[in-house]
């Protein structure tokens, strides 16, 4: 499957658009400007990791890219959050709940997604752990001197 065509990745570009005109709405100072360009930011770098996920070779490598999508989507919950606490005109509370939706979505599709990878990968770890050797004459002493030198 190509990455653009798993709902997962859909999800989030549905999100990006959506939030465009949200950002485009804030006011002009400074500090919205940052947190609107971050949460941008964070959407397109999840949709990044939604790709590396699929191109990776190892299972490790995808664990970590979906552990890299809900900690940028995390970050956009809580952009969203901020918005709506501080300014009611910049996200109304119907927005903010379809916010809310949209991340729910996502957040659910990227646990089932996570929870099958780290089965994965634990069940690959234990195939390539040796057995351990049972040991034949009971717990070693490590000696730090010889009888010699008990002697001398």
């Amino acid at each position: 499957m190509k990455p653009n065509q798993a709902s997962i990745y859909r999800e989030i570009e549905r999100l990006l658009e959506w939030s465009i005109p949200v950002v485009e709405r804030l006011p002009r100072s400074l500090p919205y400007k940052e947190l609107g360009g971050l949460l941008i930011r964070d959407l397109k770098e999840a949709l990044d990791f939604v790709v590396l996920a699929f191109q990776a070779d190892g299972t490790l490598e995808r664990v970590e890219c979906i552990n890299a999508v809900v900690m940028r989507m995390t970050s956009v919950k809580t952009s969203y959050r901020l918005m709506n606490r501080v300014r009611r005109d910049a996200l109304s509370h119907g927005q903010y709940a379809q916010a809310l939706d949209m991340l729910n979505v996502i957040a659910d599709q990227a646990g089932k997604w996570l929870r099958k990878n780290r089965a994965l990968l634990a069940e690959q770890r234990k195939a390539a752990t040796p057995p351990s050797a049972p040991m034949d004459d009971g717990p070693r002493q490590l000696k730090l001197f010889s009888d010699e030198d008990l002697r001398r």
